[in-house]
């Protein structure tokens, strides 16, 4: 009895946000130590694909642009190796999306860094071409210009050796050279974020020491990728475990913002001067349990930064957002997003359905999914008056039809579990005979952008 107290308990702590967001639509579910997701364009189409790291590397593609994903497709599968960490990026300048990837072998110390080439800018990649493959346990890489020479470099977080190093793109075609190590300071960092904190036009970095319950940041000092010794941001954590940068105070600089999991903390510090002189910590909240992820983004249309993170206890998962209620000083208590998510291991903000707002996505390590979660647009009084639209009959049959005042562009339909049954491009007579009785979402998604939603019944 005593485990079901607890349930309840916990269970309720978090506001609910069904409204905010959609179903839970899964785009795979058979991704093995799955950590990460990107949403990149992959084949040059103009919308954001999948693109995923853990026993191997593969993408999703955007089948129609409005976040219906097709199958599975393999970049890289390597034998008794995995992908720790993942990242798009033009190394060759030609114009397109190549990867550049992590992966750690089997035994301790066997870990290396590569990239493979886009041959044709719609995803079809050339073989691995090593960079290093002398790291110990890496599992962060990034991809920026560090040295100002208009070409992109490469940025390894090697939490073993407590290493943050640089790999300059010699030629711009993806030659790249041997370490160049930042910082041996940190103690056990395992992720890191890159942008520009003093406002020099140079990329800094910024990351974290698990073990030494710290959040630093290092000054690209000239541009040309020659960085300063750690400055502690904070140490008012215990076991830091992501960070991110983001202007919370709408003050026009970056803040940065961490997550820490033995002290529940989500917090952030200001940017004072834009220089990266930074405040106090400032708790946003401690109330999401293990909160191992983190992202920032404008969840809610309303111009400033929200925070979107997960929990994790005793086998209980959710993903939760906090908003942001006034430009930074307050912060709304965490809402459920979802709760259909085993141990998840991150989560991101972006517009998978190209609607004008962000929807999550989200991976979890325990039921092996990559999902999304389609942020639903609240339309006010005046736009529900000029989108007079109804599916119909309901409850209904063998079809529908639609009325509707305005052009639609498509509608998709999803069963309870937030998985889509049908899609539609010719709204006009639906036929719903090989759908089960029961109770569906119908999405209208409108030619000038916006959405409406219907809930339906099938006899």
């Amino acid at each position: 009895m005593k485990p079901l107290i607890f349930l309840i308990t916990f269970y309720f702590s978090y506001t609910q946000a069904y409204s905010q967001f959609g179903p839970q639509q899964i785009i795979g579910n058979d991704v093995v130590k799955s950590s990460k997701v990107h949403t990149v364009d992959i084949d040059g189409d103009g919308d954001l694909d999948i693109l995923s790291q853990g026993n191997k590397i593969a993408w999703f593609e955007n089948l129609n642009g409005q976040g219906l994903y097709g199958n599975k497709q393999i970049i890289v599968e390597n034998s008794d190796e995995f992908a720790s960490s993942v990242s798009a990026s033009d190394f060759d300048g030609d114009g397109d999306l190549d990867l550049v990837s992590i992966f750690l072998g089997e035994f301790s110390g066997v870990c290396k860094v590569a990239w493979n080439k886009n041959l044709d800018g719609k995803g079809n990649f050339g073989k691995q071409l090593i960079i290093d493959e002398n790291l110990n346990a890496a599992f962060s890489v990034l991809s920026e210009d560090f040295d100002n020479d208009n070409d992109n470099d490469i940025l390894v977080v090697d939490r073993n050796d407590d290493k943050l190093v640089w790999y300059e793109n010699l030629n711009g075609l993806g030659s790249f050279s041997s370490q160049r190590i930042i910082s041996t300071s940190l103690d056990w960092p395992i992720f890191a974020f890159i942008a520009d904190i003093d406002n020099d036009n140079d990329i800094d970095i910024v990351s974290h020491s698990y073990d030494g319950n710290n959040i630093a940041w290092f000054e690209n000092l000239n541009g040309q990728g020659n960085f300063s010794n750690l400055k502690i941001i904070s140490t008012d954590v215990i076991n830091p475990i992501k960070v991110f940068c983001e202007d919370m105070d709408m003050d026009g600089d970056l803040d940065v913002i961490s997550v820490s999991v033995t002290d529940n903390k989500i917090a952030w510090y200001e940017n004072t001067n834009g220089q990266g002189s930074f405040g106090p910590q400032m708790i946003i909240t401690t109330e999401v349990i293990y909160p191992r992820t983190l992202f920032v983004k404008d969840l809610d249309n309303d111009g400033d930064n929200d925070i979107l993170s997960s929990y994790y206890e005793d086998g209980y998962s959710g993903i939760v957002w906090c908003e942001n209620l006034d430009n930074s000083q307050t912060f709304a208590k965490p809402s459920l997003i979802s709760e259909d998510i085993l141990y998840p291991t991150s989560v991101l903000a972006s517009d998978i359905d190209q609607d004008e707002d962000f929807d999550v996505l989200s991976t979890s390590q325990q039921d092996f999914k990559i999902a999304w979660y389609e942020n639903l647009t609240i339309l006010g009084t005046s736009d529900i008056k000029k989108h007079i639209s109804i599916l119909y009959p309901n409850p209904f049959s063998n079809s529908l039809s639609i009325k509707s005042t305005e052009k639609i562009d498509s509608i998709q339909i999803f069963n309870e579990l937030g998985q889509l049954v049908k899609l539609n491009y010719s709204p006009i007579i639906i036929s719903t005979k090989n759908l089960q009785s029961g109770i569906y979402f119908a999405h209208l998604h409108f030619k000038n952008g916006t959405l409406v939603t219907q809930k339906l019944i099938k006899d």
